[in-house]
């Protein structure tokens, strides 16, 4: 049994230990007490406890492995942060400097003031150093935001490259004068927006204005016509020397074959004209026919095939206004009897069409500008693909041709004259039953008369017209129980042929047998889901040098009517 020490004991030892300690720890020495203490036996010494057993954390491989993994995140994030502030700065460092800004010349009463063109947007840096360049991303107070990122995003039914606009938008950042053209049908021309309220090319161009206000736009709007007269004769309404063309035509252009021609032919003519201007086709859509996809079959086809935007309202709303079919009575407007007109949208649809216009324009500058502050990316191509002096080519072969069999195209140099061109399509010789007319912001030559004739000269060596056609019901005149009222308004047949000039100059040989290209042109097209322009080539082949293109109605009729209305000629 162990025994433990008495305190007496301890009591007697302690002294002496503590005497001990303090020599040896001093220095000094002292003298035992005794000797008789120095020969006492010693204390029994206690038994050393062994250390208290802790608990040893040993991590898993798996734990080991996690933290590793998320260590060289932070380092790599770390990384990442230093580089792009240094990006950041050297952008700034950039954006400062003098000749790295593009200046923009505002226009006033006196002088052309240079302003810094960073300051246009209001969101210049922040959109030079972050990946996006969309207004609402780096702006969402700004109010044309109100339509929503989905929206917005589906409005761009295709952008391309955008290597033509970013010249032109580049230009305009310079300071030059830009030439912005809008070819359009009655949508453009405005119909059902109510008095006072902006068409959209007007609401489009003033916001375009406060980016670039050393620019002019010009109009050629001509209602119910479609891509096969503007192919022959936009330059007859617009300058042919604009920058941007901006084209709506959707809700005229049928879902058929001879609208992917004429489209081709449309884009190819505006494309190869020497400036190299850019084009952008802007949608809208109708819910009044029996197609749904009027219209933008083709336009989606061929300008991918040229590389051609198509900005629009038609992919957020047409469906929209499918699952709220009561929206429809506030993107559509009235007509001129105050019927809701599913054909044209009203000045809400035109501020949406603009508004999506003016966004996907103001990305683009964006764009522009971070393209020509950025490093262009090293060239490392592992196969044949296009470079970006590629994008915006006209391509060689239409887009309804064979690849295996190429075929290159006429070149498109159409002339025009028509009723509604600055030099207004004028006869050199006609009757008196032939009278310029008027009707809903459209005009023609026409005549209700049987033997009526109508002469006008071309050059080329093919001519054709522009005849009015309806399918003898578009309104209550043509199908009129007055058979003198019937007469007066529904459609009818003329005769065209084309005569030769005399060497003198003089006069013409007249030529009504037809022997140079002789046609019947019938404009009563019962099919006709409304009525429009429709073009008819009369011949081909001619000689060179300048014709005659007379056309007579005939006495004979389809729809029980003689009216013939004849809007333009067109030569190549």
């Amino acid at each position: 049994m162990r025994r433990t020490p008495s305190r007496s004991n301890l009591d007697d030892e302690l002294p002496s230990a503590r005497h001990h300690t303090r020599a040896s720890s001093s220095g000094h020495n002292y003298v035992p007490l005794s000797s008789a203490q120095d020969n006492r036996a010693p204390l029994p010494t206690l038994p050393r406890l062994p250390p208290p057993r802790g608990r040893h954390w040993r991590p898993s491989r798996s734990t080991l492995l996690w933290a590793c993994a998320t260590a060289a995140l932070v380092v790599y994030y770390q990384l990442r942060l230093k580089e792009l502030t240094a990006s950041a700065q050297a952008l700034r460092t950039l954006a400062n400097t003098p000749t790295t800004r593009a200046p923009i010349l505002v226009a006033s009463s006196s002088t052309a003031a240079t302003v810094d063109g960073f300051a246009v947007l209001n969101e210049t840096l922040p959109a030079l150093a972050t990946s996006s360049c969309e207004v609402c991303h780096l702006n969402p107070a700004n109010p044309l935001c109100e339509y929503g990122y989905d929206n917005i995003r589906m409005s761009r039914a295709y952008e391309g490259s955008g290597a033509r606009l970013r010249k032109v938008l580049a230009k305009a950042l310079r300071g030059e004068e830009v030439v912005v053209s809008v070819l359009g049908a009655s949508i453009t021309a405005g119909h059902s927006v109510p008095p006072g309220y902006q068409r959209w090319q007007d609401r489009f161009f003033d916001d375009w204005k406060k980016m670039f206000p050393n620019s002019k736009m010009n109009v050629g709007a001509v209602g119910a016509m479609d891509s096969m007269f503007f192919s022959f004769c936009f330059g007859a309404l617009v300058p042919e020397e604009s920058d941007l063309f901006l084209v709506e035509l959707d809700i005229n252009n049928e879902p058929a074959l001879d609208t992917l021609r004429d489209d081709d032919a449309l884009m190819r003519g505006l494309l190869q004209l020497p400036q190299q201007p850019a084009v952008v086709r802007v949608s809208a859509f109708q819910i009044i026919f029996e197609e749904l996809a009027r219209g933008i079959l083709s336009c989606l086809t061929t300008s991918q095939y040229f590389d051609v935007p198509v900005i629009g309202i038609r992919n957020f709303l047409l469906p929209h206004v499918q699952h709220h079919r009561e929206d429809a009575e506030v993107i559509f407007g009235l007509d001129q009897w105050g019927d809701r007109d599913y054909r044209h949208i009203s000045e809400v649809g035109h501020a949406s069409l603009a508004d999506m216009l003016s966004l996907y324009m103001r990305k683009e500058v964006c764009e522009t500008q971070r393209r020509a502050l950025l490093p262009a990316p090293p060239a490392r191509k592992t196969g044949p693909w296009p470079t970006e002096e590629d994008a915006g080519k006209i391509p060689p072969l239409e887009v309804y041709s064979s690849w295996r069999i190429p075929t290159p195209p006429e070149p498109v140099i159409p002339h025009c004259q028509t009723i509604y061109s600055d030099e207004p399509l004028v006869p050199v010789q006609h009757t008196d039953d032939f009278t310029r007319i008027e009707w809903h912001g459209k005009a023609a030559w026409s005549s209700s008369t049987p033997g009526g004739q109508i002469r006008f000269k071309f050059k080329g060596t093919k001519v054709g017209l522009f005849v009015w056609v309806t399918s003898g019901t578009s309104n209550p005149q043509e199908k009129s129980t007055d058979l003198a009222v019937r007469e007066r308004e529904a459609p009818g047949i003329a005769s065209c042929w084309v005569e030769e000039m005399q060497e003198d100059g003089e006069g013409w040989l007249v030529k009504p047998d037809g022997v140079l290209g002789g046609r019947e042109v019938n404009s009563h097209v019962s099919w006709k889901p409304a009525p429009q322009s429709d073009f008819v080539n009369i011949a081909k082949d001619l000689g060179p040098g300048e014709h005659i293109l007379a056309c007579e109605v005939l006495p004979v009729t389809t729809s029980g009517g003689y009216k013939w209305r004849l809007q333009g000629v067109a030569s190549q």
